[in-house]
């Protein structure tokens, strides 16, 4: 498994070089609310890096939306709807992600710290809840920092448990929390194996949801296909649900 999922990352950097950076159009559930209107931030990270991001601010319930190690945006219209219905949004990329679609190998490595300044930014804004998003190495983030950040919701689309070849690995003490979990993936994901995922998923602890989908689409490229829209409203649907909670 380990000789698979290091392959697997290569495949995450060799497609980034070709990836571009700006947005897919996404089919986005309709709401009676105005979209906000998103800012551009910047944050720092713990080693001292300064990120750029947009906030799309709406309610004290924050979503963080963490993107795929190829680097291609892809949560942009999610975000939207999101804040359509009251909840504040964050996305941003990664520090080793360069605007030509490109990326750097070594600065990519600290995705994890990336993160650790997205959710210090919005705690530092006010936020009273915040629950973690992320595709492929955004998911493997997102449940690495599940505990450590107090969050109180987990959402992973189509991410693997380690990376050994950058040292990396989600170990279970990382999602032993009661926090709700949603995993997402295709059932023939072509570039993390459903089969890795749901291994994440069983590390982490209940309660958890585990939902597949037809295709190959790896990540937030499942929003590209014939499902798309049903998947954003199950997303829409679940941070819903955490954000009503008193």
């Amino acid at each position: 498994m380990k000789t698979i999922l290091v392959s697997l990352i290569l495949i995450f950097l060799l497609a980034a070089c070709d990836a571009p950076a700006s947005p897919t159009a996404v089919p986005v559930l309709p709401t009676s609310s105005p979209i906000p209107n998103p800012q551009t931030i910047t944050f720092t990270t713990p080693d001292g890096a300064t990120m750029e991001g947009t906030l799309y601010e709406s309610g004290d319930t924050a979503v963080i939306f963490s993107v795929m190690g190829n680097c291609k945006r892809g949560w942009e219209d999610m975000a939207e709807l999101v804040a359509q219905n009251g909840i504040t949004a964050l996305t941003y990329q990664w520090r080793g992600c360069k605007n030509s679609g490109s990326i750097d190998e070594v600065e990519i490595q600290k995705f994890v710290d990336d993160l650790r300044g997205a959710i210090a930014f919005m705690r530092e804004q006010g936020a009273k809840k915040i629950i973690l998003v992320g595709a492929s190495l955004g998911g493997c983030a997102s449940a690495k920092l599940a505990v450590e950040s107090n969050a109180n919701g987990l959402i992973v689309l189509a991410s693997p448990p380690e990376i050994p070849q950058w040292g990396f690995a989600v170990e279970a003490a990382d999602i032993n929390t009661n926090i709700p979990k949603l995993f997402i993936t295709a059932e023939n994901d072509d570039t993390v194996p459903a089969s890795a995922t749901r291994e994440l998923f069983v590390l982490a602890a209940e309660p958890k949801e585990w939902q597949t989908y037809p295709g190959t689409a790896h990540g937030t490229d499942l929003f590209e296909e014939e499902n798309g829209e049903e998947i954003q409203k199950q997303i829409l649907e679940f941070i819903e649900a955490i954000a009503t909670v008193p």
